[in-house]
C-alpha cells in the first residue's frame, strides 16, 4: 500500500504541477495577447507620428523655399534701391557743383561792384574834400 499511496501522492503532486503549468500557460497566453495589442497600438501610434513628421517636413520645405524666394526678392530690391540712391547722389552732387559755380560767379560780381562802389566813393570823397568849400558856397548862393 505504501507504494500505492506514494504513487497517489506523486500523481496528485503531478496534477497540481500540471494545473500550475496550465495556469502559467494561461497567464503567458494573456500576456502575449496584451503584448500583441500593445505592439499593434505602438505600430499605429508610430505610423501616425511618422505621417505627422512627414507632413511637417513638407511644410518646413515649403517654408524654407518661400524664405529663399523672399531673400532673392529682398536682395534684388536692395540692389535696385542702392543703384537709385547712388544715381540720386550723383545728380545731387552735380546740382550742388552747378550751384557752387553759379553762386561763386554771383559773389565774384558782387565783390567787383563792392570794389567799384568803394573806389567811386573814395574818388567822390577826394573830389568833395578838395572842392567842398566852393560847392557849399555855390549851393548857398543859389
Amino acid at each position: 500500500m505504501a507504494d500505492t499511496t506514494e504513487i497517489r501522492v506523486d500523481i496528485e503532486s503531478l496534477r497540481k504541477d500540471i494545473e500550475n503549468v496550465n495556469t502559467i500557460n494561461g497567464r503567458i497566453d494573456t500576456a502575449i495577447d496584451k503584448l500583441t495589442d500593445v505592439s499593434t497600438s505602438i505600430k499605429s501610434m508610430l505610423a501616425v507620428h511618422e505621417e505627422k513628421i512627414t507632413r511637417q517636413e513638407k511644410v518646413d520645405e515649403v517654408i524654407f523655399e518661400k524664405l529663399r524666394e523672399r531673400e532673392a526678392e529682398i536682395t534684388d530690391v536692395y540692389r535696385e534701391l542702392k543703384k537709385d540712391v547712388e544715381m540720386s547722389e550723383k545728380r545731387l552732387l552735380i546740382e550742388i557743383k552747378g550751384l557752387k559755380i553759379d553762386i561763386g560767379a554771383r559773389v565774384g560780381m558782387l565783390e567787383r561792384y563792392k570794389w567799384l562802389i568803394m573806389g567811386g566813393a573814395i574818388v567822390l570823397g577826394w573830389i568833395l574834400s578838395k572842392n567842398f568849400m566852393p560847392i557849399v558856397h555855390m549851393m548857398a548862393s543859389n
